[in-house]
């Protein structure tokens, strides 16, 4: 398996008002982008309706922090005129199709019909599944920031139950249990250690987690949460760390949880002294103290 990274800059020409969770704006651009340079792989995967798809973006970001629309704002979302928003996109790459997509953002993109934005590239990366892995070590401490709200799902009783469950807090082995999921799904390296050991791996020792509700659309109004947890490094196993290490590192890249392809469950890990982005993020959309 491999992944194209793309990070770009999007500047509206125009004074715009758009959908109030800007990923929804993120794929708009880039189903133009690929309409443009006809990559048909990535028309597919933009239009593909299955469970786990093989892309994943992040929402518009401005200043280091994620635009979207909570129930609590009274006003339209609206991107300004000449500021810069920034985005990142990330593509498994099936075939050299998919590398096309990088020719579109030389031309200006009309959305919303008539909408101008400027796209421009600022950084990409192809990245291979035996490079992937970021470095474990027992009893060190990790911490995971999540910057957009994450549906962590119960996995389902019954394969064609319609109600999801989602948690409100970053469990171990949920968070793996998804990302294990998509990486089976389409890398070479498969990984088959149980989700539940992530509980025994990963020991909560802090965190400042919040629910967080979004607005997707006129009906469905997500529930998920923002903010960042620390776990200790609790075990020796070179299997179990190496499978956490490359599955914490895929989720740099495609999220975490339900609707990551959209932009929720952006989640980036750091250091337990490097929380200042996430404490940003946290006073953006949180309103009570803590």
């Amino acid at each position: 398996m491999q992944i194209l990274k793309v990070e770009a800059v999007v500047t509206p020409l125009e004074d715009m008002i758009v959908q109030p969770f800007t990923g929804r704006v993120v794929r708009q651009i880039l189903f133009k982008v690929a309409e443009k340079v006809e990559a048909r792989e990535l028309l597919e995967f933009l239009s593909s309706s299955a469970p786990r798809k093989p892309y994943s973006i992040t929402p518009l970001y401005r200043g280091g922090v994620p635009v979207f629309r909570t129930p609590s704002d009274s006003k339209p979302l609206c991107l300004r005129k000449g500021l810069e928003y920034g985005f990142r996109a990330c593509f498994v790459v099936r075939s050299l199709d998919i590398i096309k997509v990088l020719y579109g953002f030389l031309e200006d993109v009309e959305i919303y019909g008539s909408k101008r934005v400027s796209v421009r590239i600022t950084g990409t990366e192809i990245l291979d599944e035996t490079a992937l892995g970021i470095p474990l070590r027992p009893k060190e401490t990790i911490t995971l920031c999540f910057e957009t709200p994450t549906l962590l799902q119960l996995p389902k009783l019954r394969k064609k139950s319609k109600i999801n469950r989602y948690l409100l807090y970053p469990l171990p082995s949920l968070m793996i249990y998804s990302l294990k999921e998509n990486w089976n799904a389409y890398a070479d390296w498969k990984i088959k250690m149980a989700s539940w050991r992530a509980n025994y791996a990963f020991v909560a020792v802090d965190h400042r987690i919040f629910p967080v509700t979004t607005i997707y659309d006129k009906e469905r109004k997500p529930r998920g949460f923002i903010g960042y947890a620390t776990y200790q490094i609790m075990t020796k196993s070179s299997k179990i760390l190496e499978a956490l290490s490359k599955l914490l590192h895929y989720a740099t890249l495609t999220n975490i949880g339900k609707s990551r392809s959209i932009g929720y469950g952006v989640v980036s890990v750091t250091k337990p002294s490097q929380i200042s982005k996430c404490r940003k993020i946290l006073e953006k959309y949180v309103k009570t103290p803590y």
